[in-house]
C-alpha cells in the first residue's frame, strides 16, 4: 500500500532532497511551498503523514499545526523538520501538535526511520482496538479518543499511543528504550528526549495525579511507572 505524505517546505532543494528518499520508499509525495496552500488542500484531500518546517514565507509552522490539530480536527501524524534545536522550540514544537521533530540538516536515514515509525499505525490497519478502562480514564483505540469521566481529552496520535502504551502497562517500570522501541518504533540512540517530553505533555493534559488516583513516576537513570493509588 502507497502512503501519501504532504510536505509544506518553501526551500524548493530541501523539498526535492526529501522527495527522493521518499519516492524509493514507495511514498506518494504532495508538496506545498506556503502554510496556507497544504491548510487549502487538507480541505479536500487526507495524507497519511504532515512534514511541516517552521520557518515559512506566510505563517510559521507552529500556526500552521494549531489550525490542523485545534481547528481542522486533524489527527494525522505529524513530524516537524526545523532548524532550530533548543529545547524551548522543540518542546513548542510538539506542544503545537507534533508528533516528531528532526532538526535540520536532515539525515537520510534517520529521516526514514522516522517516517516509517510515524506511519507504522496506518499501515497496521489491524492493530489492537480494544477499549481500555482505568477510571476515570477510558481510552478507545479505534477513533485515539481518550475520556476522563465523559470529558473527552484531545491528544496527538503519538500522545494517545503513548498514554494508551503507560495505561495497558500500569505498575510496570518502562524503559525510555523500550517506550522509544515500542511507541515510535526507534533504536534508543536517537533521542529519550522525545519520551520525556512527551511524557510531560500527558501528565498535564491528562491531568494524571493523585486527584485522579494516579501517579506518573519518574524512575532516575531508569525510566517511568505509572502507579495507582488508594
Amino acid at each position: 500500500m502507497s502512503l501519501e505524505v504532504a510536505i509544506l517546505e518553501d526551500e524548493l532543494a530541501q523539498s526535492q532532497l526529501i522527495e527522493s528518499w521518499l519516492l524509493p520508499e514507495n511514498y506518494i509525495c504532495h508538496t506545498y511551498a506556503t502554510g496556507q496552500s497544504l491548510l487549502d488542500a487538507l480541505n479536500s484531500n487526507t495524507y497519511n503523514l504532515l512534514l511541516i518546517d517552521w520557518e515559512l514565507p506566510d505563517i510559521n509552522g507552529p500556526e500552521v499545526m494549531q489550525t490542523v490539530r485545534n481547528k481542522m480536527k486533524i489527527d494525522t501524524p505529524i513530524i516537524f523538520i526545523t532548524s532550530r534545536d533548543s529545547e524551548e522550540d522543540i518542546v513548542n514544537a510538539l506542544n503545537s501538535g507534533a508528533d516528531d521533530y528532526l532538526v535540520k540538516p536532515v539525515r537520510q536515514f534517520e529521516f526514514l526511520a522516522r517516517v516509517r515509525a510515524n506511519t507504522k499505525r496506518t499501515r497496521n490497519s489491524t492493530s489492537e482496538s480494544t477499549q481500555l478502562t482505568h477510571s476515570p480514564y477510558v481510552f478507545k483505540p479505534d477513533n485515539q479518543q481518550v475520556f476522563i469521566n465523559t470529558d473527552v481529552v484531545e491528544l496527538s496520535s503519538k500522545e494517545f499511543e503513548l498514554a494508551f502504551y503507560i495505561f495497558k502497562n500500569q505498575g510496570k517500570l518502562l524503559d525510555r528504550k523500550d517506550i522509544l522501541s515500542t511507541v515510535w518504533q526507534q533504536e534508543a540512540d536517537l533521542n529519550t528526549r522525545t519520551v520525556d517530553t512527551h511524557m510531560s505533555i500527558i501528565r498535564k493534559k491528562l491531568n494524571i495525579g493523585p486527584e485522579n488516583g494516579w501517579r506518573l513516576k519518574s524512575i532516575y537513570g531508569h525510566g517511568y511507572r505509572l502507579e495507582k493509588l488508594d
